[in-house]
């Protein structure tokens, strides 16, 4: 059923919970597993020194938060990461249509969102407007 499930990963509580249970349902499945992070544009400084900085720096956390995934995971699915620069919900249903995957699995609320939603602006959009089956975990 769920042979390539995506994993939205942003480093908050949510999002480790459901890096488990995208495991769980990997080892079940026998699937691949795709850890994703992606960070928004940083278009309003772009051709200055500081985006150059800044890009550097959200990819060094965005690497940061994969490792961490990765290591969470462990060997217990096969795993790839995709590290990518735009706005989270777009890149995640791109890589999840264009790279046919069976699944997302996401948490409910990053870092940023306020506390009192009941789902997060990414998590809502991909919800809404995903052609795969979505997993959001609180």
């Amino acid at each position: 059923m769920f042979r390539k499930i995506l994993v939205a990963v942003d480093g908050s509580s949510t999002s480790t919970r459901a890096i488990d249970i995208a495991v769980d349902l990997g080892q079940h499945y026998n699937a691949t597993l795709c850890l994703l992070h992606a960070f928004p544009h940083v278009s309003d400084l772009l051709g200055t020194p500081e985006y150059e900085r800044l890009l550097e720096a959200r990819s060094l956390i965005g690497q940061s938060l994969l490792e961490a995934a990765r290591t969470q995971v462990g060997d217990q699915v096969a795993v790839d990461v995709q590290l990518l620069e735009g706005p989270p919900a777009q890149a995640i249903l791109r890589v999840a249509e264009e790279e046919h995957f069976d699944l997302i699995v996401m948490g409910s609320r990053g870092h940023s969102q306020l506390a009192g939603l009941l789902l997060g602006s990414v998590s809502n959009a991909v919800a809404q407007r995903a052609r795969c089956p979505v997993l959001i975990v609180h």
